[in-house]
């Protein structure tokens, strides 16, 4: 069996022990060591060596790009296969704790990257920020209230030509948004006023999961008739890529 697939087997016998504290960190713990159990090994970004490091530098932009979709060949292992160290091992926040992914998991061909999404409440969808779900990406939503989780595709529950449509509004909003800054800059510049103790402002970016415009919209990930399918769809795409 391929061994994200056993991780995610794992998960879905321990739901309930998985998610049994409402500390967010010990779920991330929890979440390592089921991975490790499976058969990766964790690599630190503080000891992994300069190959693998040029390598993570190489896919970033990819890997954070909202409207990149690819999924990315293992190459580092591929074309040098005598290195075993680098397949079948993970990297906890490769780029930072505020970027996306939370785990870029290495298996033998294929690199799949994981975002978790924890909540400690009763919420029965996750907290999006300013990510909004990508294309050929693995979330994993759990919940301590609910003492359960459930995990998706991000192209499951976002069609691309919809997600397209949300990232327009936030590429022309930061258009207008930095023609703002230099006619603000200019008019400090010309003396029309002094700025003397720095106001400014900035826009927050974020996506949320509402009825407002899709009174039927699913809004629970845990209570849903697609659930099932949304999990299942995760196993097959795995066994697609192995």
């Amino acid at each position: 069996m391929n061994n994200l697939n056993k991780f995610f087997e794992s998960i879905c016998k321990d739901r309930a022990k998985i998610t049994g504290s409402p500390d967010g960190k010990i779920f991330e713990e929890n979440f390592k060591s089921y991975l490790k159990r499976s058969g990766f090994n964790e690599m630190s970004l503080t000891i992994i060596d300069d190959g693998l490091k040029r390598f993570l530098k190489e896919i970033k932009p990819k890997i954070l790009s909202k409207n990149d979709t690819q999924i990315l060949k293992n190459s580092i292992y591929l074309n040098n296969t005598n290195r075993k160290d680098y397949a079948n091992f993970f990297i906890w926040q490769p780029y930072g704790s505020q970027n996306f992914p939370d785990f870029l998991v290495f298996c033998q061909n294929y690199i799949f990257a994981i975002e978790t999404k924890f909540s400690s409440k009763t919420s029965n969808k996750p907290m999006w920020n300013s990510n909004i779900p990508k294309e050929n990406s693995i979330y994993v939503f759990a919940s301590y209230q609910q003492r359960d989780l459930t995990f998706f595709l991000g192209h499951d529950v976002i069609e691309k030509k919809e997600r397209e449509e949300l990232l327009i509004l936030w590429q022309k909003t930061d258009e207008e948004y930095n023609k703002w800054t230099k006619s603000f800059r200019d008019k400090i510049n010309a003396g029309k006023f002094s700025n003397e103790y720095g106001f400014t402002t900035y826009i927050r970016k974020a996506y949320e999961q509402k009825n407002t415009h899709n009174k039927n919209a699913i809004l629970n990930f845990f209570k849903n008739k697609n659930r099932k399918k949304l999990e299942d769809n995760v196993f097959q795409f795995i066994n697609k890529h192995k």
